[in-house]
């Protein structure tokens, strides 16, 4: 082999080793199963909370128009991914961030306390698929919320779905939390005033038994 041969032998291997690690990196495949380049977009993510007592019911977010949640409920997420491009995702990374409010019970993945987040991976989302995942939430008890407000909302969820080629799309969804029950009065303590009427009504009823009894007697 001639060393022009050499050369370009070796220039064609070298560019191979190059190209195969960012193709692999990628991990998109087409219709046919070969490796292709990623989309930079086309990945949408939909998260959605459950309405207060219809579990069967997930809307995008809860106002203070909506029932609300009360502390120590257990609230339920419904996370969507659909892969809206015409190649196939080997890999897609969820992060999902729960607020402050909030700690996790219970869904697919990894949870990190410290961060108070849930990361999971889904595999082989193929193109114009959507793939769900539930995650449970509970809500902390009334000392993490205002003293002064009945009714707490904007408490947001925030999730992030990434594809194989870097593409990832965000989205959020909210509750509100009800701390105080609307209406509802502490009966006054009875004072002095009120505790003589009671004594005044029941003296009567009193000597009213005692007479019955004597009348009954006399009959007798």
């Amino acid at each position: 082999m001639s060393t022009k041969q050499r050369i370009a032998s070796f220039l064609v291997i070298g560019s191979l080793f190059a190209i195969a690690p960012r193709a692999l990196a990628d991990g998109c495949t087409n219709q046919y199963g070969a490796t292709v380049d990623c989309p930079a977009t086309n990945i949408v993510v939909n998260k959605k909370v459950a309405y207060p007592g219809n579990p069967n019911l997930f809307v995008e977010n809860l106002t203070s128009a909506d029932p609300a949640y009360s502390p120590k409920d257990e609230v339920e997420y419904d996370v969507a991914v659909t892969n809206t491009s015409n190649v196939n995702f080997q890999t897609v990374t969820v992060i999902d961030v729960f607020p402050s409010q909030v700690t996790f019970v219970s869904g697919p993945g990894t949870y990190e306390a410290a961060a108070n987040k849930l990361t999971y991976e889904l595999s082989n989302l193929n193109a114009g698929t959507t793939v769900h995942n539930r995650v449970l939430v509970k809500v902390k008890d009334t000392s993490v919320f205002p003293a002064n407000q009945d009714i707490t909302c904007n408490i947001v969820n925030t999730v992030t779905a990434t594809g194989p080629g870097g593409q990832s799309d965000q989205d959020t969804s909210s509750l509100c939390v009800q701390t105080k029950v609307l209406g509802a009065t502490t009966l006054p303590v009875a004072g002095f005033e009120d505790n003589m009427i009671i004594a005044t009504f029941a003296a009567i009823g009193g000597m009213g038994v005692l007479l019955f009894m004597m009348g009954r007697k006399r009959l007798a």
